[in-house]
């Protein structure tokens, strides 16, 4: 596909002599014809003109031995590749975008299930959340494969009412249930109803092998908004918990184990780019340029002052469930 589309900015053309190009007419090479050989005082000698004797390796000078060499630009596979990228890119690619896009709908949900529970003055849920993130083979699905999401939300409380102590406490947890299963030879599942990590979401494994493949933090704390502070003003307001989905903002960030870095942003209310995905790999393979971003550096201030905390819990599930990160 051609990314000069025809419109007002395309490129005239001049080849048919109606309209003359900005850099001038076209040169005739008629007008410069060939220079004369030089005069023979300034021709190289003869005895200079010899090809090396055989065997011989003209050698750079010194400054050019020693000099570093320079390193290449790297560029994406799909720069490299005239044909397109690769199947592996586009799974890639969709896998990155589908993460993304399922937390931000899991950030949703939870605003409707945390207020459903203040109307019904059952113990309230935490601001935070944590999904985990699989791949099953899917061969009527898009690229082969079917990404499912299994997510822990906690009630509110001190154990899971601070971002950063939340994923410290599922880190000790998931440490304890691997070093148990260790001891008896066990390869444990955080979907393991007797040892259940998660509690939301696909709980129940499908009938086809699935693989660990990411991890991701959801709250519905922002710099701007606090939870705590919105739910007074939703319950004044008389609000449904579907139409409270449009008022409360969210945000989150995924981490997969090809190292993957992505950020959400939920909130209807900003313009612009107020529901926007930024991740450090592209997230769309079609793309011949992909601008990509540190996240962490985007993130907001809850989500990384936990950052640390959330690799930790990364890597301890990575090592466990997929330590070679693999995918297909």
């Amino acid at each position: 596909m051609s990314y000069n589309v025809p419109g007002r900015h395309a490129q005239p053309s001049w080849e048919d002599g109606s309209q003359t190009p900005p850099w001038g007419p076209p040169v005739n090479p008629q007008q410069y014809p060939p220079q004369p050989p030089y005069p023979q005082e300034y021709q190289q000698p003869q005895e200079y003109q010899q090809p090396y004797p055989q065997g011989y390796q003209q050698q750079p000078p010194a400054w050019h031995q020693h000099a570093a060499p320079q390193q290449q630009p790297q560029t994406a596979q799909w720069h490299q590749n005239q044909t397109g990228p690769s199947q592996e890119d586009r799974r890639w690619a969709y896998l990155r975008h589908s993460a993304g896009t399922s937390l931000r709908g899991i950030n949703a949900i939870h605003v409707t299930r945390a207020l459903e529970r203040v109307h019904s003055r059952d113990q309230p849920l935490a601001p935070h959340g944590v999904t985990l993130f699989f791949v099953t083979e899917a061969p009527n699905q898009h690229l082969g494969y079917q990404v499912l999401s299994a997510s822990r939300w906690g009630y509110a409380g001190p154990e899971y009412d601070n971002l950063l102590a939340f994923l410290t406490g599922l880190n000790a947890t998931a440490e304890t249930f691997i070093t148990q299963h260790e001891k008896v030879d066990r390869a444990w599942d955080p979907r393991d109803p007797d040892y259940l990590m998660v509690n939301v979401g696909d709980i129940e494994r499908p009938p086809t092998p699935t693989r660990y493949v990411g991890i991701g933090m959801e709250t519905l704390n922002t710099d701007s908004r606090q939870w705590y502070d919105v739910v007074p003003v939703l319950l004044s307001s008389g609000i449904s918990s579907l139409q409270a989905m449009s008022y409360v903002p969210g945000e989150g960030a995924v981490r997969l184990v090809d190292g993957s870095e992505i950020r959400m942003v939920r909130d209807d209310n900003r313009r612009g780019r107020g529901n926007d995905l930024i991740c450090n790999n592209p997230l769309d393979a079609t793309q011949v340029y992909s601008t990509t971003q540190n996240v962490p550096d985007r993130l907001g201030v809850q989500l990384r002052q936990a950052w640390p905390a959330f690799l930790e819990l990364e890597k301890t599930l990575r090592d466990h469930l997929n330590p070679a990160g693999q995918v297909w």
